[in-house]
C-alpha cells in the first residue's frame, strides 16, 4: 500500500455504481492512479461474496482486496467512504465515518428530512460531498439555471421531465428534485427583489409565492436508460429546453473520484459536486 496515495473504500459493490467505481478506480486512468488506491470493498450483511476478492467481481486480476460487510474491520484500511448505496444503509455508513473521523462522498439519492438534517449536522465533524447528480454536466446545468430563471422564470410555464432505468427505485429523481429546489429558490429570490423595488406595486407580489408544486417533473421508468434530464422554460412565443443525457455511469463515478480527492483527509462541512468544480463560485 502506497502512503502516499488516498485510500478509497467502496461500498455498495454489486450495484450499479459501486461496481463502476472499483472499476474506474484499479482500471489504471492516470488521473486516479497516480492520486488514489483501492483500500476496501464493502457489501451489504452476510452477502455471499464476502471474502472474495474484489478483482474475482470486476474479472479482472487479483488485487489484494478482500470483499468485506463490516466497516470496523477495514476502518484502517481507508481515508473516504464513497457511497452509492440506499437512505437507510448510507446513515449507518455515515455514523460510522464521524465516529472514526473518516471523510465521505454521498451519492445515494432519496433521502428524507430527517436524513438530510443528520447529513448537515454529521457535517460539522467530518467533510461530506453530498450530490444527487455527480456528472460535470449535471452541476453546470444546475449553475445556469440559476440565471435562466432569473431573467425568464416569471414569464414560463416550467417543467421537468427525467427519465430512468426501470430498476430505479425513487421517483422523481434526485437530480430532478435537486433542479426542482434549485429553479423554485431562484424565483423566490427574483421575486423578493421586485418587492424591494420601491417602483414595483408591494401588493403586486406580496401575495406570489412559488412552491415546489409550480415546477412539475414528470418521470419516466423504461428499459435500461442511464439518466435524461430536460428542463422547459415555455413562454407565449418561444421554448427553451435544457437536456442532458448520461450514456455511460463512468462519468458519475469520475465525479465521484474527483470528489473524494478534492475532499481529501482534512476538509470539514458540507459540499456538493458544484464546490469541487469550482462552479459555485461563479454564481
Amino acid at each position: 500500500m502506497n502512503d502516499a496515495l488516498l485510500r478509497i473504500a467502496v461500498t455498495g459493490i454489486t450495484g450499479r455504481m459501486g461496481k463502476k467505481i472499483i472499476q474506474c478506480i484499479v482500471k489504471g486512468e492516470k488521473k486516479f492512479s497516480q492520486k488514489i488506491i483501492l483500500g476496501a470493498a464493502i457489501t451489504r450483511s452476510n452477502a455471499s461474496i464476502c471474502g472474495m476478492d474484489v478483482g474475482k467481481l470486476i474479472k479482472t486480476n487479483t488485487l489484494g482486496i478482500t470483499v468485506t460487510d463490516s466497516l470496523e474491520l477495514v476502518k484502517n484500511d481507508f481515508d473516504v467512504l464513497v457511497d452509492f448505496t440506499a437512505p437507510s444503509i448510507s446513515m449507518e455508513y455515515l455514523k460510522f465515518c464521524v465516529h472514526n473521523n473518516k471523510n465521505i462522498v454521498i451519492g445515494t439519492t432519496g433521502f428524507n428530512k430527517t436524513h438530510e438534517h443528520f447529513i448537515m449536522n454529521a457535517s460539522r465533524k467530518i467533510g461530506i460531498v453530498f450530490s444527487s447528480n455527480f456528472s460535470i454536466g449535471i452541476a453546470l446545468i444546475s449553475r445556469l439555471l440559476h440565471k435562466i430563471t432569473h431573467t425568464i422564470g416569471d414569464n414560463s410555464d416550467i417543467s421537468i421531465v427525467e427519465t430512468h432505468h426501470n430498476k430505479k427505485s425513487d421517483i422523481p429523481s434526485g437530480t430532478a428534485l435537486m433542479m426542482q429546489n434549485t429553479i423554485v429558490n431562484a424565483l423566490r429570490s427574483t421575486r423578493s427583489n421586485k418587492i424591494m423595488d420601491r417602483n414595483v406595486d408591494y401588493t403586486t407580489y406580496s401575495s406570489e409565492s412559488s412552491s415546489n408544486r409550480d415546477i412539475l417533473i414528470h418521470s419516466i421508468r423504461a428499459g435500461n436508460i442511464i439518466g435524461e434530464h430536460t428542463i422547459l422554460f415555455i413562454g407565449p412565443e418561444e421554448r427553451l429546453e435544457i437536456t442532458h443525457k448520461a450514456s455511460d455511469r463512468t462519468i458519475f463515478a469520475r465525479g465521484a473520484l474527483h470528489s473524494a480527492i478534492w475532499l481529501g483527509y482534512d476538509k470539514i462541512g458540507l459540499f456538493d459536486i458544484g464546490d469541487t468544480l469550482g462552479i459555485n463560485a461563479l454564481l
